[in-house]
């Protein structure tokens, strides 16, 4: 059996999105510890699932990376 891995960016209290629905996690803080652990993480993944909401918002910033002279290595 293949193992599963949740990685999600979640307050203390449980809170994932504000109380409309936004997408305001300005309080993770992406820094480089961050990035690191996050490619420990996803290096492992062969499959990344996304909700609507997320899909969305990558789907719309992903095409634009390349082009995007200001685009992190990591991106």
């Amino acid at each position: 059996m293949r193992k599963l891995v949740l990685f999600l960016h979640a307050s203390l209290d449980g809170f994932v999105e504000g109380p409309n629905g936004e997408m305001d996690i300005g309080w993770v803080t992406y820094d480089a510890d961050l990035e690191k652990h996050a490619k420990e993480i996803l290096s492992t993944a062969d499959t990344v699932i996304w909700g609507r909401g997320t899909y969305q918002m990558m789907h719309s910033y992903w095409p634009s990376v390349p082009s995007n002279p200001s685009a992190s290595q990591h991106e």
